[in-house]
């Protein structure tokens, strides 16, 4: 019985092969455009930080009905290492597109990576392999989402770029001749540097728009605390004065005075409110009673 459970778990853990997609081509002549551009000025500081909304497998939601309140799912930040490992990895792939330089840069880049539904063997253990027993029969799929974001400030102000990608395992047991070309952490490995390696380009080009200079990113700067661009120029208020000043004999708006309020009528005294009684006051006529002294019509019985 325990040989058997390890053969299924092995047959679990390599009946597996990942496929990574997404927008994360680097074109070629941009990338040789970033190379021999010795004119723009590198970033002087690197941020990299990577959060996750982690794994949910279907029954876990068992339970969050519309009758209860649904379970709101936070992000969680990454383990230290794993954050240590893309930081490295960033500041190496960015030295070599030139755009970063502590000792001449200037400005700072921030990179931030958000993953959603990212699992480990662990999860997959405690849910997905137990609850999808039909697995070796039909294949199954887990799907993972990687977003980066650039975030840096050029002489024109806040600039922000995207970079979007995804990491798709299918497991099935045929599947296992494949598991050592293309094993789940091998494939994130590549597509997180494919990333890089994108945004670095993206970053470049929008550098390079905005004067090929970096600023100093404010704290906390965040698209959403940009202000909404207006349409035309605001209009000037009706009213330049403050209450209680009027405008002086040169101002171009004349002295605005309200008007005097319409006091033809007159409230009514309290105690005339009343009306008095009319002097011929009006008696109700007296009732006929007539009917009173006639008398009842005569009934001949029956025969």
């Amino acid at each position: 019985m325990k040989n058997l459970f390890l053969v299924l778990a092995a047959a679990a853990l390599c009946g597996c092969a990942s496929f990574n997609s997404g927008d994360v081509k680097v074109r070629r002549d941009t990338a040789a455009a970033m190379f021999a551009d010795k004119a723009i000025t590198p970033f002087g500081q690197l941020q990299v930080s990577w959060r996750g909304f982690p794994y949910r497998a279907p029954t876990d939601s068992i339970g969050e009905g519309s009758a209860s309140k649904p379970k709101v799912v936070k992000p969680v930040q990454a383990d230290p290492g794993d954050t240590a490992a893309l930081a490295e990895q960033a500041a190496e792939i960015f030295k070599e597109a030139g755009l970063y330089d502590p000792a001449r840069g200037r400005g700072t880049l921030r990179l931030e990576l958000t993953t959603f539904g990212r699992w480990n063997y662990g999860d997959l253990f405690r849910s997905f392999l137990v609850d999808t027993g039909f697995i070796f029969i039909i294949p199954a799929s887990l799907r993972v989402n990687y977003f980066l974001t650039a975030d840096f400030a050029a002489a024109s102000g806040p600039v922000r770029v995207e970079t979007e990608a995804r990491n798709k395992t299918t497991f099935h047991l045929l599947l296992a001749p494949l598991y050592p070309f293309i094993p789940p952490g091998r494939k994130e490995s590549s597509l997180l540097r494919q990333m890089l390696w994108r945004s670095a380009t993206d970053v470049y080009t929008s550098l390079k728009e905005k004067g090929g200079v970096p600023a100093e990113l404010p704290a906390g700067a965040k698209d959403k605390e940009k202000p909404l661009p207006l349409s035309g120029p605001p209009v000037p208020p009706d009213r330049t004065w403050l209450p209680g000043q009027e405008p002086g004999a040169d101002a171009e708006t004349p002295a605005i005075k309200p008007e005097t309020p319409d006091k033809t009528w007159v409230v009514p005294d309290a105690e005339k409110r009343l009306a008095a009684p009319p002097e011929d006051p009006i008696k109700p006529a007296e009732a006929d009673r007539s009917w009173e002294t006639r008398t009842a019509p005569q009934e001949t019985p029956d025969d």
